[in-house]
């Protein structure tokens, strides 16, 4: 669960340096506050899914669709510091938390 969550935020920010022609984090982080997507206290070092969905211009149509918004209510639950849990998670919440990193990684790949 903590490796899919950083899949979905790495495909994220590399459709976004994609879409705005950066070859680093730094550049996609001067294209984003250049053109207001993200305010100027925000940064691409973090984990913010939403934040990144938003700058890519896909928030809207993904709140627009019932189905994988509610999968992506599912994902943004992600935390890094899911690394140093002891805790694990039951094989259950595992496998929905996994289907619907999926679901969301094909919705990028169609929408951003």
């Amino acid at each position: 669960m903590y490796l899919a969550g950083y899949a979905l935020e790495c495909r994220l920010k590399s459709g976004l340096m994609q879409k705005y022609k950066c070859r680093d984090l730094d550049e996609l982080e001067v294209q984003l506050k250049s053109r207001g997507l993200i305010s100027g206290d925000a940064t691409v070092y973090d984990h913010r899914l939403e934040l990144y969905l938003k700058a890519a211009g896909a928030l809207v149509r993904l709140r627009d669709n019932p189905s994988p918004w509610r999968r992506f209510n599912v994902v943004n639950r992600w935390l890094p510091s899911w690394r140093y849990n002891p805790d694990l998670s039951n094989a259950e919440d595992a496998q929905d938390f996994l289907a619907a990193v999926d679901d969301i990684l094909h919705w990028i790949d169609g929408n951003l």
